[in-house]
């Protein structure tokens, strides 16, 4: 059995499989992974996969094959799919993509309208009482946001980091930033991925109209992702 991973990341489908008894496995991904898996080929497309049609007995994607766009990456998944296509997607209405809504909306908070990624910033290079000041201002606002958030994650981490900052380490300050800034980059991304139950089921009309038998079962509650299982028939 030749077993496909698409948008496979650092290959973790792939030790699964390889755990499992699959000895013939590939991986593909967008980006190249160092020191990855050599069975893993990076700058690869999902939309445009290099194989022939039913190159694959089973080809499956965790949590990556939207970002390529669904219908397009979906249908080209199952082009070179023989019997089997497994894919695992989030799902825009659960919790996940709700979290990652409102860490963007935290994010977007802290940057524009408290001005926090150049405060801190400002305080690292160069400390005042000026800064020191707007910072224990900027701590008390982020315990008030706190109080009505749903995920508190991001505000307590950046609530203890500033703590620290006021203590004389500043270490970690304008890294914090950057990192915080590329988080926000990445969870754009993943919400605008994540596929709604209409496109899921959109995805599976065109399959079905393709002949595949097609199964779409909600993982947790809300749910939190959706397993797409098609078999050809």
């Amino acid at each position: 059995m030749r077993l496909l991973d698409v948008a496979c990341g650092r290959g973790a489908i792939l030790a699964l499989a390889r755990a499992q008894g699959f000895t013939e496995v590939c991986g593909v991904d967008l980006v190249a992974i160092d020191g990855a898996d050599p069975a893993i080929t990076g700058g690869i497309d999902a939309a445009h996969l290099p194989f022939a049609d039913q190159s694959f007995d089973i080809v499956t994607s965790q949590f990556g094959i939207e970002y390529a766009g669904l219908a397009r990456a979906g249908l080209e998944a199952a082009r070179v799919a023989r019997h089997h296509l497994w894919l695992l997607l989030h799902a825009a209405e659960g919790p996940i993509a709700a979290q990652a809504r409102e860490q963007l909306d935290q994010l977007g908070w802290l940057r524009d309208e408290e001005g926090a990624f150049a405060l801190i910033r400002a305080h690292a290079s160069a400390p005042d009482a000026s800064t020191s000041a707007r910072l224990q201002t900027l701590r008390v606002r982020l315990v008030a946001r706190a109080e009505t958030a749903e995920n508190t994650t991001l505000l307590e981490g950046l609530w203890h980091t500033i703590g620290d900052m006021l203590d004389g380490d500043a270490s970690r300050a304008a890294g914090m930033v950057s990192e915080l800034e590329a988080y926000a980059t990445r969870l754009t991304t993943m919400a605008s991925a994540a596929p709604t139950a209409n496109e899921t089921q959109q995805l599976r009309a065109s399959l079905e109209d393709q002949g595949w038998q097609v199964e779409i079962r909600g993982e947790g509650q809300q749910p939190v992702a959706r397993w797409m299982l098609a078999t050809r028939r």
